[in-house]
C-alpha cells in the first residue's frame, strides 16, 4: 500500500491540486420560490411552477473550502520554480507561521442527472436522480513541523504528538422521491426519501502518531494507531514480508490495485429529508429541514491497519526537494497491514437548515436569515444574511453574507424566470484571497462554492409555493 499511501499524503499535503464543501445547491436559493431547485435544500419548499430540468445541467454545484493557501505548501524559487516546504529556501519560521492547529480542506461536486416537479395529489412532487462526489483532508500542524525541522537536526525537539489525520473521498449516486404538503395557512411539511448507489468510499484516519528520537541509533521511532477502508470494485492489495522493529517478519502492504473494468455498485443505502415551514403572519414564513440522515452499506470493502511500530531514518533535506521526495517521506513513515474486513458501512453528513424570512412591498423585497449546519468527522457551520429582490415576470436575484468556521464569504444569485424557462447561476466566495504573482496560487484561506441549471416550467403559477 505504500504506493497508494504516498499518493494519499500528496493530495492530503495540497500539492493539492484539486481533490474532487457541503452543498448541493445554492443556499441563497432557499428564499426564491422561482427556484426549481430549493427543495433540494428543505423538502416542504417548492416552486411556484412544475418544472424538467435539462438533463445534466438542472443542477451543477462545485464547491472548495480551505482554512490554509496552496501558497503555505508551495513557494516559488527566486529561479521561478515551484518549491515544497520542505526545501531549505523555505524558512521554517515563515512556514510554520502560517499553518492552523487543523489543516483543512472539502471540496464537492454534484450534478442532476434528471430532475422534475410537479403539482398533484394535494401538494408537489419530486423526483431526481443525483451524482455526489465530495473529498475532504484534515492535517495536524505537528506533522508539518515534524517533516520540516524534526528531521533535519536532534537537537530540535525529539518528540512529537500527531492526532487526527484524516482523508475521506466517496462517490455515489441518489434516486430520491419527494413531497411537499401544505396543512393550512401557516403550516407545510414536506419528506423526501432517497435510494443510494456507492461507487466509491475512502476513508483512512490516523488517530494518534507518536514520533520519539532514539538518540542511540540516530532512528525516529514512530508508533501509530490507524484505519484505512477502500470500498470500491476491483480494488485489491498487494502484500509483502518486512522485518519489523522486533527483528520478526511480518506482512505489510505494499501497493494496491485497481482493475477500472470491473468499476461498478460497491454498496447501496438509504436516506430521509424531512423539512417544514410556518408562517405566523402573512409576511414572516420560519422554516426548518434535516437532510441526508441515512447510511451507507459497503460490500465491496478492503481494509488496513497501521502496523504500530516503525523505524524512520530520515533524509537530509536538499535544495532539489520535491513532491517525489516528499512522497517517500510518508511512504516511510507509515505502514499497513491487511485486515479482513469485507465490509462497512458510512453514514452521510446529515445536515440541519433553519431559516427565517420576512417580504415587504408586496414580496417584491425580503431578507432572510438562513443557519446551516452539517456534521460530521469535523462539523460544519454557517449563517447567511440574504436580501432577494424579486420581479417576478422576468428574474429574481438575492445577495448574501455568511460567516462559518472555514471562514466568510459574500455572494450572489441571478435566476432568469420567465414563464417556461429556469436559468440560474450563483457565485459565493470569500473576498480577501491573495494570490502568487506568478502562479496565481492562493496563499491564504480560500472559499469558493458555484451553481448553475437550466430547467423548463409549466403548468400555473402557485403563489407561496402552493
Amino acid at each position: 500500500m505504500k504506493r497508494y499511501i504516498r499518493n494519499i499524503f500528496v493530495a492530503l499535503l495540497g500539492i493539492f491540486a484539486i481533490v474532487p464543501a457541503t452543498a448541493q445547491t445554492a443556499h441563497s436559493a432557499y428564499f426564491l420560490e422561482g427556484m426549481t431547485t430549493r427543495h433540494k435544500l428543505n423538502p416542504a419548499l417548492s416552486s411556484e411552477y412544475g418544472y424538467v430540468s435539462f438533463p445534466l445541467l438542472g443542477n451543477v454545484n462545485f464547491g472548495v473550502s480551505s482554512n490554509v493557501g496552496l501558497g503555505t505548501f508551495l513557494y516559488p524559487s527566486e529561479s521561478g520554480e515551484l518549491l515544497t516546504f520542505l526545501s531549505p529556501e523555505v524558512s521554517s519560521k515563515e512556514f510554520l507561521g502560517s499553518l492552523k492547529s487543523q489543516n483543512r480542506i472539502v471540496t464537492n461536486f454534484d450534478m442532476d442527472l434528471l430532475s422534475f416537479g410537479f403539482y398533484k395529489w394535494n401538494g408537489f412532487n419530486t423526483f431526481d436522480v443525483s451524482l455526489h462526489t465530495s473529498a475532504g483532508t484534515q492535517m495536524p500542524k505537528e506533522i508539518f513541523e515534524f517533516l520540516k525541522v524534526g528531521r533535519q537536526s536532534t537537537t530540535l525537539p525529539t518528540h512529537y504528538k500527531v492526532r487526527d489525520i484524516n482523508l475521506r473521498t466517496s462517490a455515489y449516486f441518489d434516486i430520491a422521491l419527494g413531497h411537499s404538503h401544505k396543512i393550512n395557512e401557516k403550516w407545510t411539511i414536506g419528506a423526501k426519501i432517497k435510494g443510494l448507489i456507492g461507487l466509491v468510499n475512502a476513508d483512512l484516519n490516523i488517530d494518534q502518531m507518536d514520533i520519539t528520537m532514539d538518540n542511540i541509533n540516530s532512528q525516529w521511532i514512530i508508533n501509530s494507531r490507524g484505519t484505512a477502508n477502500v470500498s470500491a470494485k476491483g480494488v485489491k492489495l498487494n502484500n509483502t514480508t518486512e522485518i519489523n522493529s522486533e527483528g520478526e517478519p511480518c506482512q505489510v502492504i505494499d501497493g494496491i490495485e485497481f482493475d477500472d473494468s470491473q468499476l461498478g455498485i460497491a454498496g447501496g443505502g438509504l436516506a430521509f429529508d424531512l423539512g417544514v415551514t410556518y408562517r405566523p403572519i402573512e409576511n414572516l414564513e420560519i422554516s426548518a429541514s434535516i437532510n441526508d440522515l441515512g447510511f451507507m452499506l459497503w460490500k465491496h470493502n478492503v481494509s488496513a491497519e497501521t502496523v504500530s511500530t516503525v523505524l524512520y531514518d530520515g533524509v537530509n533535506t536538499g535544495s532539489d526537494e520535491s513532491a517525489d521526495d516528499l512522497e517517500e517521506q510518508f511512504s516511510d513513515i507509515l505502514e499497513f497491514k491487511e485486515v479482513n474486513k469485507p465490509q462497512t458501512t458510512s453514514f452521510l453528513n446529515a445536515s440541519v437548515n433553519v431559516g427565517a424570512e420576512y417580504s415587504f412591498l408586496n414580496n417584491a423585497i425580503s431578507l432572510g436569515v438562513l443557519s446551516h449546519t452539517r456534521f460530521g468527522r469535523e462539523t460544519y457551520t454557517e449563517g447567511m444574511f440574504v436580501a432577494n429582490f424579486r420581479a417576478k415576470k422576468v428574474f429574481m436575484m438575492s445577495l448574501n453574507g455568511t460567516i462559518s468556521n472555514m471562514g466568510g464569504s459574500f455572494g450572489a444569485l441571478l435566476n432568469l424566470c420567465p414563464k417556461g424557462f429556469n436559468l440560474f447561476l450563483a457565485v459565493d466566495c470569500y473576498p480577501g484571497i491573495k494570490v502568487t504573482p506568478e502562479y496565481y496560487l492562493p496563499i491564504n484561506k480560500f472559499h469558493i462554492n458555484t451553481s448553475l441549471g437550466l430547467s423548463f416550467t409549466f403548468g400555473q403559477r402557485h403563489k407561496w409555493g402552493l
